[in-house]
């Protein structure tokens, strides 16, 4: 934690420790639950939305950033709704969470890993039925690539401090 450049921002409430996972399971919780969105149940369109712009608004992070990739993420979270190719945008949520926790750019190949996911997952489970098949994968692939991208900075953080 020490080494993430926004675990030293001042916070106006709150703590690094509370906010950080509680964002989490907000952007994570509000994007599954606009999954299960059907013609019978259209309300969790609005609370999946809800739910991922409250996570960002949380997340322990500098404010504008924060506001700026609220709504863009909510969206593309919600892309996989029009099928195993719209896993593909989930690549934008990354795109949203490695700008706004100030990943370093030699992090940012990252962003391949979503997309040639999405790619192999439309190929493979063409239709709909296969959703928790799809969303689940992309899940892992996303939480992988966070992952990764923030061992890549700490690696970096890490050389540049020996050197």
């Amino acid at each position: 934690m020490g080494s993430e450049p926004t675990a030293l921002l001042p916070l106006r409430w709150g703590t690094y420790r509370l906010r950080y996972p509680l964002a989490i399971g907000l952007l994570l919780a509000g994007g599954l639950v606009v999954q299960a969105v059907s013609v019978y149940a259209g309300y969790f369109l609005g609370v999946g939305f809800a739910a991922h712009i409250a996570g960002w608004l949380v997340l322990p992070a500098r404010g504008p950033r924060r506001l700026i990739v609220a709504l863009p993420s909510a969206i593309c979270a919600a892309a996989p709704l029009i099928g195993s190719l719209g896993t593909v945008l989930v690549a934008v949520c990354l795109l949203c969470w490695l700008w706004t926790r100030q990943r370093p750019l030699i992090s940012y190949p990252v962003l391949l890993l979503p997309i040639v996911s999405g790619t192999v997952l439309a190929q493979l489970y063409p239709q709909y039925g296969d959703g928790g098949i799809v969303v689940s994968v992309t899940l892992a692939v996303l939480i992988g690539s966070a992952w990764l991208a923030s061992w890549i900075a700490h690696a970096r953080r890490t050389s540049s401090a020996n050197h």
